[in-house]
């Protein structure tokens, strides 16, 4: 029998209990039981899976069960940044050419929207703009911006289609034309920033053309005691005929056009040969959004036509609109700013980029200030642009890598108008002859694709012209003088007490160059 002690370690013992101990431990096994403690044998590692020993080396594992490796990563990495650079050389060539168009005194206009498609059905420079045509509507669902292009209008011809909603007002709109024999395919983008807003809710009568200019159907007080009711003026008159402006604002479930082809209804009138009856047909709707009543109020049956999409086309005579009560129509934004850019670029069988043309556009709702010779004293603007860039990274060699796309960024600018005299008695003045009708400012603050921030900052410089309310001159980031265009928008009549407002908004385009890059585009800015 083995028995298990512990005995203390003494250092002239140490030897022969290291050999006891061995052997004692042998059959001590915190267990009680007998027999040789095994080792156990150690778990193999397992072989790794190829997409381990791919990735393990800096390679990718692909769909298709194949490996890149490392080498061919930065091989790809490489022809993508060496295209992205010939496409963005290209694009810079696009961009120097829209600098030499703002200021060729042959073509001193952009061709803006469209290109530059030689002249005009005006005959003007620039005119191949003439065919296309944007528009800018925004309802509580949000904005919508339309550009179309007159000379390809058939259902057949490709057309520009919303891309992307870039928020803050910005939206990107392309049209792709049919591959030619050679594989190569024309893109047009379109980038436009607009800051319209909201629908205002307006009482019903307060919209202007819903004047409520119809007395109260209902009414039979006779306050005057001339013997006929009183007209309280509470119901819209309807205008006959077909308006396509007031047409769309028809609605109602007892106009609709069941059959999918154009019909008419006919409703009845109040026959006034029935004084004891009512026979005047009412039926509930919406006129611009406003709930209220239809009502046939002729004396003849009252109509509506509709076409087989269940639009309105044609309103008969003797409609009324009664609004409900605290009944509000939506009044769009009239007074709103535009401006942005249009390229056109070719992608070829290869799928090689290059930029064809650049151009910037900018205006207004509002229309322009015109002849600003009265407009007196300083007015700040502060606003935003849209634009395309360049942006090169250069090596220690001297060469580059080039990226480009679009940009965002903030503008302020300074104008100062016509001279403010001292007083009534002292027109000397309170503003330094030199600073007369001149603008100056910064575009700022750059926001490139990809929310990369650019340290990117223009200094512009120019002259007021008084007679038509333009501004034009330098545009500096450092590299070359860029130019900028400007046109100032709002109304600068003289007021009944002589006094005269500066123009509420200016819109313009504007490019420059810098130590490591380029930019081309349109701004706008509001009077602060």
């Amino acid at each position: 029998m083995l028995f298990c002690v512990k005995t203390p370690i003494n250092k002239l013992y140490v030897f022969g209990m290291a050999l006891l101990l061995a052997a004692t431990l042998a059959g001590c096994g915190g267990g009680g039981g007998g027999g040789s403690a095994q080792m156990p044998e150690p778990t193999p590692m397992p072989t790794p899976t190829p997409q381990e020993q791919c990735e393990d080396a800096g390679g990718r594992w692909n769909a298709n069960m194949t490996c890149t490796s490392a080498e061919d990563i930065e091989a790809e990495r490489m022809a993508m940044v060496t295209a992205a650079t010939k496409a963005a050389k290209t694009k810079d060539m696009a961009i120097m050419a829209e600098l030499a168009q703002n200021t060729d005194a042959t073509t001193p206009i952009n061709a803006g929207l469209g290109g530059d498609a030689g002249l005009g059905a005006d005959g003007a420079p620039g005119g191949g703009d003439d065919t296309y045509s944007l528009s800018i509507s925004r309802d509580r669902t949000g904005t919508k911006v339309t550009i179309a292009d007159s000379a390809l209008a058939g259902d057949d011809d490709p057309k520009f289609m919303q891309a992307m909603d870039l928020g803050g007002g910005r939206t990107m709109h392309t049209r792709a034309m049919a591959a030619d024999d050679d594989g190569n395919v024309v893109e047009e983008v379109v980038i436009v920033g607009t800051d319209i807003e909201v629908p205002t809710a307006t009482a019903f009568a307060m919209v202007e053309g819903q004047a409520l200019n119809a007395r109260d159907l209902d009414a039979t007080e006779d306050a005057d005691g001339d013997g006929t009711p009183d007209n309280d003026f509470t119901a819209l008159t309807i205008a006959a005929g077909a308006d396509d402006v007031n047409l769309p604002k028809i609605m109602s479930p007892a106009f609709a056009a069941a059959t999918g082809d154009t019909v008419t209804h006919t409703f009845d009138f109040d026959d006034a040969a029935t004084t004891d009856e009512d026979e005047a047909d009412e039926v509930a709707g919406t006129y611009n959004g406003a709930m209220g009543t239809y009502r046939c109020d002729g004396d003849v049956d009252c109509t509506v036509t509709l076409d087989g999409d269940g639009e309105v086309t044609a309103i008969g005579a003797g409609w009324v609109f009664t609004p409900d009560e605290g009944a509000t129509s939506d009044v769009p934004d009239a007074d709103h700013l535009h401006y942005g850019f249009w390229l056109k670029k070719t992608t070829d069988a290869d799928g090689a980029v290059t930029y064809n043309e650049v151009e910037t556009f900018a205006s207004s709702s509002v229309a322009a200030s015109g002849a600003t010779s009265t407009v007196q004293g300083k007015a700040t603007y502060a606003g935003g642009a849209v634009g395309v860039y360049v942006h090169k990274t250069f090596k220690t060699d001297g060469t580059y890598d080039a990226s480009s796309g679009h940009f965002t960024a903030d503008v302020s600018l300074m104008a100062t108008f016509g001279q403010v005299p001292v007083s009534d008695t002292d027109n000397t003045g309170t503003i330094a002859p030199n600073l007369l009708n001149t603008v100056s400012g910064t575009i700022g603050n750059f926001m490139l694709s990809g929310d990369e921030e650019q340290m990117w900052s223009v200094d512009v410089q120019g002259a007021i012209t008084e007679s038509d309310g333009t501004a034009s001159g330098t545009a500096k980031g450092g590299v070359g003088d860029g130019s900028f265009s400007a046109t100032f928008h709002g109304d600068v009549t003289a007021a009944a007490d002589g006094t005269v407002p500066q123009p509420g908004s200016v819109v313009g385009e504007f490019n420059a160059g810098f130590t490591n890059g380029s930019v081309a585009g349109g701004f706008g800015a509001r009077k602060q």
